[in-house]
């Protein structure tokens, strides 16, 4: 019985030196005192010292998945830290920082197939962007300085003008990199989480067609379910896309009837009338904006009101004297998530059989978009 014990023990002893294990090592060559965060989904999950520029750990690892680490040099400015998008799975990483470039995405060598899959993306979209992105860091730092705060007003404006702009381009860029890699690799896994990473509201129907070319258990993951459900409210509010329908009610407590709308064109305004400056524009809608008669006679308006405070909203609108079907729903409606609303008042613009026109319209360029519309229809 012994034996069997003392072999019984060897068995367990062994199983467990089998278990698999995150052996990762961190180089950041050039800083003597610095720090490596882990984070997931938000939540710090490791926080620990870099000493001469390199760290090991040796650990279980019990979530795998895509992580955030930041490698940060303790005697810099905290706005010079940078964070990498990586995934981490049981197994074996050597993360070697570039001095020369932070920015630049780390040479990581690994077991891991998805951070494989992942060092191929960022190479290639570092191919692409890398002198952009060190263009714009310097541009966003050069209009925080005291010379461009001397400049002229005009300046200054022909000097953002130019960085966004920019910053365009660059957001162009993630959707020809993405094409790119889906192209080159139809079965990656990353696809998804790398669609999730960048901005994709200005480009909503090209994207939708990327994500589309996935394979089926990546649409399906965590990261393919967000996609999915915010690129579907997206797409509705693209030109010629069915708008999505309205949560509300009327003051006299009767839901939305957008059979009601005979209008070759509807202004929908989503506002808080407890929030000042959304009331005060909402009173420059009731006041009038500039359409003809013809135009006024096939022009509607829906005003929804995202608002808790129903005395408020129902003063507010009392002496609108207006035939439109005002709204109201509250703070957490599901409105702001079907129609993409950011900021408030948001004004969208649909047609006699509820398509969306245009979304997130200027409050001063509505008149210009109605009439245009209206002398094509």
């Amino acid at each position: 019985m012994k034996i069997l014990y003392t072999a019984s023990l060897l068995l367990l002893f062994a199983s467990c030196k089998q278990a698999p294990k995150l052996d990762l090592t961190i180089k950041a060559d050039g800083v003597t005192n610095g720090t490596v965060q882990l984070k997931q989904a938000s939540e710090l999950t490791l926080n620990e010292p870099l000493k001469n520029g390199e760290l090991s750990k040796s650990t279980q690892l019990q979530a795998p998945g895509y992580y955030s680490l930041s490698v940060i040099d303790n005697d810099k400015p905290i706005t010079s830290k940078i964070a990498y998008d990586i995934y981490l799975e049981n197994g074996s990483y050597t993360i070697q920082t570039n001095p020369a470039k932070p920015a630049d995405y780390p040479a990581i060598t690994t077991t891991s197939a998805t951070q494989k899959e992942l060092n191929e993306y960022y190479q290639l979209l570092n191919k692409y962007t890398g002198a952009m992105d060190r263009k714009i860091d310097s541009l966003t730092r050069y209009l925080q300085s005291n010379t461009v705060a001397a400049l002229s007003k005009q300046d200054r404006a022909a000097l953002y003008t130019g960085t966004r702009e920019v910053q365009k381009a660059r957001r162009l860029l993630d959707l020809k990199v993405l094409k790119e890699y889906t192209d080159k690799y139809p079965k990656a896994k990353i696809g998804a989480h790398i669609i999730v990473q960048v901005y994709y509201p200005e480009y909503a129907e090209a994207y939708n067609e990327l994500f589309q070319k996935l394979p089926d258990d990546v649409k399906l993951s965590d990261d393919g379910l967000k996609i999915r459900n915010k690129l579907g409210n997206m797409l509705s509010q693209v030109a010629g896309a069915d708008a999505p329908d309205i949560a509300g009610t009327t003051p006299d407590g009767k839901p939305f009837n957008k059979k009601a709308i005979d209008k070759k064109i509807t202004l929908v305004e989503f506002w808080k009338p407890s929030n000042e400056t959304s009331d005060l524009i909402h009173k420059q809608l009731v006041k009038g904006i500039i359409l003809t008669p013809a135009d006024q006679k096939n022009f509607g308006v829906v005003t929804v009101a995202l608002d808790d405070k129903k005395d408020v909203w129902l003063n507010a609108i009392k002496n609108d004297n207006k035939p439109w079907q005002q709204l109201q729903d509250g703070d957490a409606s599901t409105n702001v998530t079907k129609w993409e609303i950011n900021t408030l008042p948001t004004f969208m613009l649909v047609d006699k059989n509820w398509k969306t026109i245009k979304s997130n319209v200027p409050f001063g360029e509505i008149d210009t978009e109605v009439h245009e519309y209206l002398k094509k229809h």
